[in-house]
């Protein structure tokens, strides 16, 4: 089984494209303007994981803890 691991300093672009899985995690995680039409080629290009978390007044951790409930492991 090839590990999971999201690298949190990657933009959720680049996280998407590597791993099909990410995009629906994160708007399970609250970030649902990513399955947005054109979202991810825009914003997704230069917005990380705790950017967006930053912007929209989430907590990172909980985030991260969806992660890992998901079978990722987080790296920074």
């Amino acid at each position: 089984m090839t590990e999971k691991v999201i690298y949190l300093n990657k933009t959720v672009y680049e996280l998407c494209r590597e791993d099909s899985e990410v995009a629906g995690i994160l708007a399970e995680a609250g970030f649902t303007d990513i399955m947005k039409p054109g979202m991810l080629n825009t914003a997704g290009r230069f917005m990380t994981i705790p950017k967006g978390a930053v912007m929209k007044k989430m907590n990172l951790d909980t985030i991260k803890q969806i992660f890992k409930e998901h079978g990722y492991e987080i790296r920074d």
